[in-house]
C-alpha cells in the first residue's frame, strides 16, 4: 500500500509545486505551498476513495466517487475565499480557477492516470505563461494593483498636489481611501502595472514634496 501511495504523493507535490511557482512569481494569494497542499490533499482523498471502494481496506466496499466528490464542494469554498471585490474591481478569479484545476490534477493522480496529470500541468503552465503574454499584447488588459502613498500632513498642501497629479492621469481622487498612520497620512490607490503610461502616475507622485513613500502592495 505504501509503494502505491508514495509515487502518487510525490507526483502531486511536483505538479502542485510547478503551478505554485508560477502563482508565487505573480504574488498571488494561492502560491507555492498552497497549490502543493491542494494537489496533495485531493490526491489523498481520491486515493482513499478508491481504496475504500475496492475493498482493499478490510470490511469496506462502496462507490469510489462518494468521498472524492466532496473535494469539488470543498474546493469551492477555498476558491470563493480568493475572490475579492474592491472599489468596483474584482480580483482573484484566476487564482480561484487555478485552485479548482489543481485539485482536479490531484484527483487524476490519485486515480493513477499519471500521463493525464502531467499533460494537464504542462498545459496549465502554457496557458498561464504563454497566453498571459499574448493576452496583454492583443487586448491590452490593465492589471490593477493597490499602492499606498504615505505623505506629510502639512495642512493639506501635499494632498492637493496628489489630487492634482491623479486628475492629470484621469483618476478620481475621491475613489481612493485615506487613513492616518502615525505622523503621516496614507492614501491607498490603484494603478495599472502593465502599461507604461498608466504607471506614470507613480513617478509623478514621487516628484511631489512631502511624499515619504510610494509602496505597491
Amino acid at each position: 500500500m505504501l509503494w502505491d501511495f508514495l509515487p502518487k504523493a510525490l507526483l502531486a507535490v511536483a505538479c502542485g509545486g510547478l503551478i505554485g511557482v508560477e502563482r508565487e512569481m505573480k504574488q498571488n494569494p494561492a502560491g507555492f505551498r498552497t497549490n502543493i497542499l491542494i494537489c496533495l490533499g485531493s490526491m489523498l482523498i481520491m486515493w482513499l476513495s478508491i481504496r475504500v471502494a475496492t475493498g482493499l481496506i478490510p470490511g469496506s466496499t462502496g462507490d469510489p466517487g462518494r468521498i472524492a466528490a466532496q473535494v469539488v464542494t470543498g474546493i469551492g469554498f477555498l476558491g470563493a475565499g480568493t475572490i475579492l471585490h474592491s472599489r468596483g474591481h474584482i480580483t482573484g478569479l484566476t487564482s480561484a480557477a487555478m485552485i479548482w484545476v489543481v485539485s482536479a490534477i490531484g484527483m487524476v493522480i490519485g486515480a493513477g492516470v499519471y500521463v493525464i496529470a502531467v499533460s494537464s500541468t504542462v498545459l496549465i503552465l502554457g496557458v498561464q505563461v504563454g497566453l498571459g503574454l499574448l493576452e496583454r499584447r492583443l487586448f491590452g488588459r490593465c492589471l490593477r494593483r493597490d499602492c499606498e502613498v504615505a505623505f506629510d500632513d502639512d495642512r493639506g498642501r501635499t494632498r492637493r498636489e496628489i489630487e492634482k497629479a491623479l486628475r492629470s492621469q484621469g483618476q478620481d481622487p475621491g475613489a481612493f481611501s485615506l487613513r492616518r498612520a502615525g505622523e503621516h497620512l496614507v492614501l491607498t490607490l490603484q494603478y495599472c502595472e502593465v502599461h507604461p503610461h498608466h504607471k506614470k502616475v507613480l513617478g509623478e507622485l514621487w516628484k511631489i514634496e512631502g511624499i515619504r513613500e510610494v509602496r505597491p502592495l
